[in-house]
C-alpha cells in the first residue's frame, strides 16, 4: 500500500517542492515585444480595472515564461488574468502586474469570477466573496458546525446571483459513525453566507466521497465531479464520479466510472459550446499505475467518448483542463510520476481535439526546476493557454512557448 500513501500525499509533496525557482528564460525578443506593445500612459491601472479605456487591444499573440509561483488562474475582464500565488494579483497579457492584494491571506482551494467583476474564494471550511476587481474581501462565511466537519473544495456564482458550494465531509469511519460522515455535499447560499439548503450524497460512514469541482448546467442545475467510494469495505476503492443535480440539489443522474477494485478520481470539468462537458482526473489501471482519464459526455449523462492517456510509468494525473477560444484544442494540465518515483516528478501536458477526443500533442519534457505539477490552466485571449506552476507559462495552442 506504499503507492497509495504516495498518492494521498500528492499535494503535500508538490507544495513542499514548489519553492524550487530558477531565473526566467524570457529571451530578448519578448522584451522588445513588451516595449513595443506596452500600454500608453492613458491605459492606467484604473482604466484596466474599470474598463474605461478605449485603447485596449485584446488577444496579443505571445509566448513566454515568467519566474513566479501561482496555484490558480482565472480570466478577468479587459484582456487580463487574475492569479493566486503570493497573494492575489491581476496581470495583463504580457505578464505585467496591474494590482496586488498581498501574500498574507491563507491560500484558497478555489477562485472563480463573479458577475460584478469580483471573485468567490473557498478555504478549508468557509467561503469568501470579493465584491470588486481589486481582490479585497467583502464578506466571509464559515460553514455551520454540523455533525462532522464539512470541507469546502469549490464554489461558483450561479446565474441567479447566489452561490453553489461543494466539498466533502470528514471524520474517520467506524462503528460509531453517523449519517453525515464520509459523504460529499452541495450547499446553496446567498450573499453573506445565508444558507438556503444543503444536500449530501454517497455512502455514509466511510472514507470521504468527494466533490472537487462544480459547473452550472444550461437548465439551471449543476454538474459536479469528484470520487465516490465503490462500497464500504476495507480498501475503500473509489470511482471517477460525475453527478447531475437540479437547482434544488435533487440528483438527476450519476456516472461512476473506473476499474473495479481500483482508485479513480475526477478533478476538473469544463463545458463546450454545444452543451456537452469534458472531465479529467485519473484512473488506476494496475497496482501502483495510474493513467490520466478524459471523458466527454452529454448534458443527460451519455458518454460520448472515454480516453485513458499515459499509464506507462507510475502515475499520470490530469489536474485541470481548458479549451481554447475557437474550441480546436483541449489542454489537460497535470503531472507525471515516472517509475523512478517522486524524485523525478514533473509537469505533463496533453492536447486533444475536444470534439473527437483524438490526441494532438503531449509535453513531457519540462525541466523540474520549472515545476513539479501543473496546478491550473486557462484559455488565453490569443487562442493559446496559460499554465501555472512554479513557472508561469504563456503558450500557444499547441503547448509551445
Amino acid at each position: 500500500m506504499e503507492w497509495l500513501v504516495d498518492l494521498i500525499d500528492i499535494q503535500t509533496k508538490i507544495n513542499n517542492k514548489m519553492d524550487i525557482l530558477k531565473k526566467t528564460k524570457n529571451n530578448l525578443l519578448f522584451f522588445i515585444f513588451f516595449i513595443i506593445t506596452s500600454c500608453s500612459d492613458q491605459n492606467s491601472e484604473d482604466s484596466l480595472i474599470n474598463g474605461s479605456s478605449t485603447n485596449i487591444v485584446c488577444g496579443i499573440d505571445t509566448t513566454y515564461t515568467l519566474d513566479r509561483v501561482d496555484f490558480m488562474i482565472v480570466r478577468s475582464s479587459n484582456c487580463t488574468y487574475t492569479v493566486y500565488g503570493n497573494g492575489t494579483q491581476m496581470i495583463d497579457e504580457l505578464g505585467n502586474v496591474i494590482w496586488s492584494e498581498g501574500g498574507s491571506r491563507t491560500s484558497p482551494w478555489s477562485m472563480n469570477t463573479t458577475s460584478d467583476g469580483g471573485y468567490v474564494f473557498t478555504f478549508t471550511d468557509y467561503v469568501s466573496k470579493s465584491p470588486g476587481p481589486d481582490g479585497d474581501i467583502g464578506w466571509s462565511s464559515e460553514l455551520p458546525a454540523y455533525q462532522a466537519n464539512h470541507f469546502v473544495n469549490d464554489a461558483i456564482q450561479t446565474s441567479d446571483g447566489d452561490y453553489i458550494v461543494v466539498g466533502e465531509i470528514g471524520g474517520e469511519p467506524g462503528q460509531g459513525g453517523h449519517d453525515q460522515k464520509g459523504q460529499a455535499f452541495v450547499l446553496r447560499m446567498s450573499d453573506y453566507g445565508n444558507i438556503q439548503w444543503i444536500k449530501r450524497y454517497g455512502i455514509r460512514n466511510t472514507l470521504p466521497d468527494v466533490f472537487s469541482e462544480v459547473i452550472e448546467a444550461d437548465d439551471g442545475g449543476f454538474i459536479i465531479v469528484g470520487n465516490k467510494i465503490e462500497e464500504r469495505e476495507f480498501y475503500f476503492y473509489d470511482d471517477f464520479w460525475i453527478i447531475k443535480v437540479d437547482e434544488g440539489g435533487e440528483e438527476e443522474w450519476s456516472l461512476e466510472i473506473g476499474q473495479n477494485d481500483r482508485y479513480d478520481k475526477a478533478n476538473d470539468i469544463i463545458k463546450l459550446s454545444d452543451g456537452s462537458y469534458i472531465a479529467t482526473g485519473w484512473s488506476f489501471i494496475d497496482d501502483g499505475v495510474a493513467a490520466m482519464r478524459l471523458i466527454r459526455f452529454s448534458s443527460d449523462g451519455n458518454i460520448i467518448w472515454n480516453k485513458l492517456a499515459g499509464g506507462n510509468g507510475r502515475y499520470d494525473i490530469g489536474t485541470s483542463l481548458a479549451v481554447n477560444n475557437n474550441e480546436t484544442v483541449l489542454m489537460v494540465a497535470g503531472m507525471k510520476v515516472p517509475p523512478s518515483g517522486w524524485d523525478d516528478v514533473r509537469i505533463k501536458l496533453w492536447g486533444f481535439n475536444p470534439w473527437s477526443g483524438n490526441q494532438i500533442f503531449v509535453r513531457n519534457n519540462i525541466p523540474q526546476e520549472q515545476g513539479l505539477n501543473a496546478t491550473d490552466v486557462v484559455a488565453a485571449y490569443d487562442n493559446g493557454f496559460i499554465v501555472t506552476s512554479s513557472t508561469f507559462f504563456k503558450m500557444d495552442s499547441l503547448g509551445r512557448w
